[in-house]
């Protein structure tokens, strides 16, 4: 599983906890970067994968939040639970990545200009999350983030908006279990 991956070694257990539920990216080639932006984490193809090689055989790139001064949720301070619901997210955009033609992959990404758009996209990754069985991990992950982190008031707003909350994770996962 971890051929073809460069993790930092301090993600390493969380991040192929999550993978393991992904088979079908064993043998992607999966790259963490730091980088300077505005969450904990993002994700998406390379740009070069995503126009010269086949959907299956494509790279990704995890860019990690580098900045320390901006109050927002940094990803050493996550709870190891959370973090592997938040990698469990990632690597669901991984997988609807691979199931998407470039102009699939590329309206994907247009849809973030668009607030109702992200919403409906983050939330339909939150589904997909729960569906490959980090439910739980996912609720730790935006419980952590609205109630116990240091995020700003208006960084827990965008994400009570755009992604789903505690309780409708909680709700979404007793119903499946009744």
């Amino acid at each position: 599983m971890g051929d073809y991956k460069d993790v930092p070694k301090e993600y390493e257990l969380s991040f192929f906890t999550a993978l393991s539920n992904f088979p079908e990216l064993t043998n992607s080639k999966i790259t963490f970067k730091k980088a300077k932006i505005k969450t904990t984490l993002n994700a998406r193809p390379t740009v070069a994968s995503l126009f010269f090689k086949s959907r299956l055989n494509r790279s990704y790139v995890i860019r990690v939040n580098s900045k320390l001064g901006d109050s927002l949720v940094l990803l050493y301070d996550v709870p190891f639970n959370a973090r592997v619901g938040l990698f469990g997210h990632e690597l669901s955009h991984f997988a609807d990545y691979r199931t998407r033609s470039i102009g699939g992959v590329l309206k994907r990404l247009f849809s973030y200009s668009s607030i109702r758009k992200k919403e409906k996209f983050e939330k339909e990754i939150d589904s997909l999350t729960i569906q490959r069985g980090f439910g739980w991990q996912l609720y730790d992950w935006s419980s952590y983030v609205l109630h116990a982190s240091p995020a700003t008031i208006d960084y827990k707003g965008y994400k009570r908006k755009v992604y789903l909350e505690p309780e409708e994770i909680r709700e979404i996962l007793e119903a499946v279990e009744e």
